[in-house]
């Protein structure tokens, strides 16, 4: 079943070159206008100078909201940063077990606790090391 077309479709399929084009020349236009507020903030200066009145204008209770926000942020950040890392550090120890062991063996990424005997244990003292 065909879909029907919405007015708004009718509109723009009737449209003539040079509409066509002045809507082309007002889209470029309004792009453009948003890089450059945007380019205007990317500049360091520009950017420091925005902040410090920014920062000049605030009451000390919204300081301290903005500086509560920047630490949350900078810790969800690091979080996620910690997880790609143990991920990839997860799929290399698989990927080494699977080399020693086969790929038919058994996996488990549950850390399991080993001990390592150190060369004084053979001798009969009682000192080993745990690890996991």
């Amino acid at each position: 079943m065909p879909r029907k077309r919405t007015q708004s479709a009718i509109l723009k399929s009737e449209r003539t070159l040079e509409q066509k084009q002045a809507v082309n020349a007002r889209s470029r236009r309004l792009a453009d206008r948003r890089y450059r507020r945007q380019l205007k903030y990317h500049n360091p200066s520009n950017a420091k100078e925005h902040m410090a009145k920014k920062r000049a204008e605030m009451t000390d209770e919204e300081k301290q909201a903005a500086k509560e926000k920047k630490k949350r942020e900078n810790a969800a950040h690091y979080l996620k940063y910690q997880q790609d890392i143990l991920h990839k550090k997860m799929k290399k120890r698989a990927e080494d077990y699977i080399a020693k062991h086969g790929e038919n063996s058994f996996w488990s990424d549950y850390p399991h606790r080993t001990i390592h005997l150190r060369k004084s244990l053979a001798d009969g003292s009682p000192s080993a090391k745990v690890s996991t």
